[in-house]
């Protein structure tokens, strides 16, 4: 009998950007060199300069989340990818520069006379990748031509790779402060995310390959830069052991796989919520992984274009997998909105749908319709964010991720024409950071320390989600999206104690709701909820 090959169930793949964490915003081309000239380049400048300020600091709690970049290696390798970064970056770093030289012309002549004089005067890299005009409150701004972005010479997928390491327990450096500096860390393959090589890889989790196949998936390894050597200590012989179950006839199941991952099964239809998939380390809280998942996930939901929401680590593992990739509509064109569909087909998913509010999708068995999210965005004009409600075999989940309300009325609106949800599904992460921390680097010019301070990236309180709730009036309410799961503070670096705001809160929230005859909880690494007819029952 042949033996066959898998992929060790703790293997990671972390996807980079010129060796940074990847995220929506490291991928769109505007975007990567606003970042890396305002906060890449600068903070590994940095920790060149003065790399112990830099551990001191990355080990105080105090400072856990602030910009120092967690590595105890050798400084000179910092350097040398400094170095790389000045050399590969060159073109995303002269579009940040051409959209910032664009800007400040609009905003010095802009004056609400005709703007087709300025055409000629937009930095020649740009022409014919943007429109100029004005909002009716004749204030001046440049609307990018996304498409066309990503066929110039600005898209830069040569600067993609995806680093294989099998990885443990212990807290991976935070993924907006520090690079992959040691390219030996694991086996890294330089091939942009488009590359099928990486479905090949991820199928390996649950179907084997034979030693002629491995040998060949070896070699795509090796005409990739990643060193086939070292493969085999990524793989195994022993099968894993597939642990997914079809969810019962006339019921809607629901499992938690961490943070706002949610997988809701009917009998005939999978969908999945913003995933985050925690690999089997043998070691810490139990928890669903890959082996929980069904063969065919029909259709993952993204809720906004953060980087705790939308992680590329996950996705292209299950890229072979996915029917359709759901994501909210963008602005269009602006530069701290773009485009989440022309992203994921940038990186190889051929199925991407923009959902727009109150827009329904059918689906076998149910459908899927957007809901208007307000804030946690800063109050800056982001219309890529959804929440949706989510209807299988006559039952309702609605999963409102981040959304703050802001305005009740909003849910007295949706309550009004939306059949009753069975689950609501709500995060609470209610201190969250500054504008600064994730929006900063887009900014042409600092904000004032008491506004930047006043708009924060934060969800709904006690007393927000509370009039949710009250208004909706569902049978089960799960807090969720709290970042908590110790598999995800590189993403997050959120360390909860009894005493954090979001904590106290969320607790009021599920205390409420038990007091009102709802089944109500806040998740935590794994949970499973059946809904029928009858009952809502948490295992």
């Amino acid at each position: 009998m042949t033996r066959l090959t898998y992929l060790r169930p703790d293997v990671a793949f972390e996807p980079l950007v010129c060796r940074w964490y990847a995220w929506p915003l490291l991928v769109a081309p505007a975007t990567l060199g606003l970042i890396a000239r305002n906060r890449l380049l600068p903070l590994l400048e940095s920790f060149v300069d003065d790399p112990q300020l830099h551990r001191a600091s990355v080990r105080d709690p105090a400072l856990r989340g602030g910009l120092f970049v967690d590595h105890d290696g050798d400084p000179a390798q910092a350097e040398l990818l400094l170095d790389q970064m000045h050399d590969e970056l060159e073109r995303p770093l002269a579009l940040a520069d051409a959209v910032m030289l664009a800007n400040e012309l609009l905003q010095r002549e802009g004056d609400g006379s005709s703007l087709e004089p300025l055409y000629e005067r937009v930095p020649r890299s740009l022409r014919g990748l943007v429109e100029l005009g004005y909002d009716l409150n004749n204030h001046a701004s440049l609307r990018l031509i996304e498409p066309l972005l990503y066929a110039s010479e600005f898209y830069r997928p040569a600067l993609q790779s995806v680093l294989l390491r099998r990885i443990g327990e212990a807290p991976r450096p935070f993924i907006l402060t520090t690079p992959l500096i040691d390219p030996q860390a694991g086996v890294l393959i330089e091939a942009p995310f488009e590359c099928t090589l990486y479905d090949d890889l991820a199928r390996l989790r649950e179907h084997g390959a034979d030693p002629a196949s491995f040998d060949a998936l070896c070699s795509q390894v090796g005409a990739h830069g990643g060193d086939p050597g070292r493969l085999a200590e990524l793989f195994t012989d022993v099968p894993p052991a597939s642990r997914h179950v079809p969810a019962a006839a006339g019921s809607m199941r629901v499992r938690y796989f961490g943070h706002a991952s949610l997988l809701l099964e009917s009998k005939t239809t999978a969908i999945l919520t913003d995933p985050s998939i925690g690999y089997e380390t043998g070691t810490g809280i139990d928890r669903f992984s890959f082996a929980d998942l069904p063969p065919r996930i029909d259709y993952v939901l993204l809720t906004h274009n953060h980087q705790d929401h939308v992680l590329f680590e996950t996705l292209l593992q299950l890229r072979h997998k996915i029917g359709s990739i759901v994501v909210p509509r963008s602005n269009g064109g602006f530069v701290q909105d773009p485009s989440l569909r022309l992203t994921l087909e940038a990186i190889g998913f051929r199925s991407v749908i923009e959902l727009d509010e109150l827009q329904t999708l059918e689906v076998a068995g149910g459908a899927i319709t957007g809901l208007p999210f307000l804030g946690e965005h800063c109050d800056l004009h982001i219309r890529s964010k959804l929440g949706y409600q989510i209807q299988l075999d006559g039952h309702a989940a609605m999963c409102l991720a981040d959304s703050n309300n802001l305005e009740p009325a909003l849910y007295t609106r949706l309550a009004a024409l939306l059949p009753q949800p069975d689950l609501v599904f709500i995060g609470m992460e209610c201190a969250g950071g500054p504008m600064s921390w994730l929006y900063g680097d887009l900014l042409p010019r600092r904000l004032p320390h008491d506004h930047d301070q006043s708009r924060r990236l934060t969800g709904s309180d006690f007393e927000r989600a509370r009039r949710i709730v009250d208004l909706l009036k569902p049978r089960g309410v799960l807090v969720y999206a709290m970042g908590a799961e110790p598999w995800f503070t590189h993403i997050t670096t959120i360390v909860y104690t009894d005493e954090s705001m979001p904590i106290v809160e969320s607790n009021k929230l599920v205390a409420h709701c038990q007091r009102q005859g709802m089944v109500a909880e806040r998740l935590y690494g794994k949970r499973e909820i059946v809904v029928t007819r009858d009952d809502v029952s948490l295992r």
